[in-house]
């Protein structure tokens, strides 16, 4: 494993740097973040040629990224060709385990509190968690933290319209008619075995009502 700092005082860019790192034709490339136009077309290429690579993009959530890529540049029949797994990620609180209590809503309160109804809950009565507060978490009733995911895998019919050069919102449509899970989902089963809050999960990642994906 090589690695190589970034030291924009000697030019040497993520750009620059990659273009020499493509000479050894590595197997695997880390590209630390895609922030640029050159850097988005030069680690496209990389992948175009057989790397396998990975990176960060700046992006409010993974229906974004592809328009990210898009708008840095690269033609959407590149991105098409050689993007494989978009994963974007968010930090929620877990629950203190030294002052965890239950509580229980009926399913209207639920709906009211998530702010639409979810099939994620079954029954008139749910119970969840929440801490209330002690010295250990200093009163927050939160300690520690976790992350909630959501995954958008570039399938045939995505590819396809990534060659149309989509919206974040078609793009979210089209995943989520392939099963597509959102971060706000994800916290919802965390929020169910009892390890972070309605809350938190508010506070990181809009419901899929906000983002127009009605169950």
């Amino acid at each position: 494993m090589n690695h190589i700092q970034v030291n924009r005082e000697t030019d040497l860019t993520f750009a620059r740097g990659l273009r020499s790192i493509l000479r050894q034709d590595p197997d695997i490339i880390l590209v630390g973040e895609i922030r640029d136009n050159d850097t988005a077309h030069i680690s496209v290429n990389a992948a175009l040629t057989g790397h396998l690579l990975f990176s960060t993009i700046h992006a409010n959530d993974a229906e974004s990224t592809i328009p990210r890529l898009l708008n840095n540049g690269v033609d959407p029949f590149l991105v098409s060709s050689t993007l494989e797994l978009v994963i974007a990620q968010r930090l929620v609180r877990t629950i203190c385990p030294n002052c965890k209590g239950a509580y229980t809503l009926s399913y209207s309160e639920l709906t009211e509190e998530l702010g639409y109804p979810s099939s994620q809950f079954e029954g008139e009565q749910i119970t969840l968690y929440k801490g209330k507060g002690c010295p250990s978490c200093e009163g927050s009733g939160y300690q520690g933290r976790i992350g909630v995911f959501e995954m958008i895998e570039i399938t045939q019919s995505m590819r396809e319209l990534i060659m149309e050069a989509p919206t974040a919102t078609e793009i979210g449509q089209q995943a989520r008619s392939e099963g597509f899970v959102t971060m706000f989902e994800h916290g919802i089963e965390k929020v169910k075995i009892g390890e972070t809050t309605i809350e938190e999960v508010q506070r990181v990642a809009p419901s899929p009502e906000e983002k127009g994906y009605y169950e």
